[in-house]
């Protein structure tokens, strides 16, 4: 039986952040996120929180048939309604921090928040993708590509691009996708703000194909017309 992908529901919150806590262990911004490690249990219940209200998210789940186990994961915000008053929310912090691991967490974090409201604003639409996962014991099995294509499909029915950052890992798989990296913007995690040496985060946009070969840059430069 193939591999689905579903929209996740509150009673897959764990094994959907068991996928993403297993995908990216070994990953900075967990240390960052979480310096004493994860308490799963509040993370679960701030999650159903969350997810009780959050109007523009929507988290997928990639579904082994053969098993019924989940073997990826992808969370998106989808801006599809015009106007301001339905824009990206910038958040207000990191309130499970504090201190200096509040501080520099909020830094990193910051800055990738600056840059969206750069390219984005408030006024566009667009969809965001903030994460994609797959369990590390079943990589290469094109789960990774089936998640992508979920916000792939719903972008390409909206006439709307796709934005992320990406890990250097993951370029691959976003440039397979007809991902660009964009190369007038850059954003690079400091080491007076990380505390390890700078990294520069590879930020990608897809671009629909209403846009007919029209670069992220040049749309943008035009004042982001709707109809491209």
């Amino acid at each position: 039986m193939p591999l689905v992908v579903l929209p996740a529901r509150l009673p897959d919150i764990e094994p959907v952040y068991d996928v993403y806590f297993a995908a990216f262990k070994d990953e900075p911004i967990i240390d960052f996120l979480y310096p004493g490690g994860v308490d799963r249990k509040a993370h679960t219940e701030g999650t159903k929180q969350w997810w009780s209200h959050d109007r523009i998210g929507y988290t997928t789940k990639c579904l082994d048939t053969d098993t019924g186990n989940i073997v990826g994961m992808a969370s998106w915000d989808i801006f599809w309604r015009p106007g301001e008053d339905n824009g990206w929310e910038r958040p207000a912090g990191i309130p499970w921090l504090e201190g200096e691991e509040k501080k520099r967490c909020e830094g990193i974090l910051n800055s990738m928040w600056d840059i969206r409201d750069k390219l984005f604003g408030k006024q566009h639409r667009y969809i965001y993708l903030s994460v994609i996962a797959v369990d590390p014991e079943h990589q290469r099995r094109g789960i990774g590509r089936l998640l992508m294509q979920w916000g792939i499909d719903i972008a390409e029915k909206l006439d709307l691009p796709i934005y992320t950052e990406s890990s250097e890992s993951g370029l691959r798989l976003y440039e397979s996708v007809g991902f660009e990296r964009l190369t007038h913007v850059r954003l690079i995690h400091k080491e007076e703000v990380t505390g390890r040496p700078d990294v520069e985060v590879p930020l990608m946009v897809k671009m629909p194909s209403a846009a007919k070969g029209l670069s992220f840059k040049e749309w943008a430069d035009s004042g982001y017309p709707e109809g491209y």
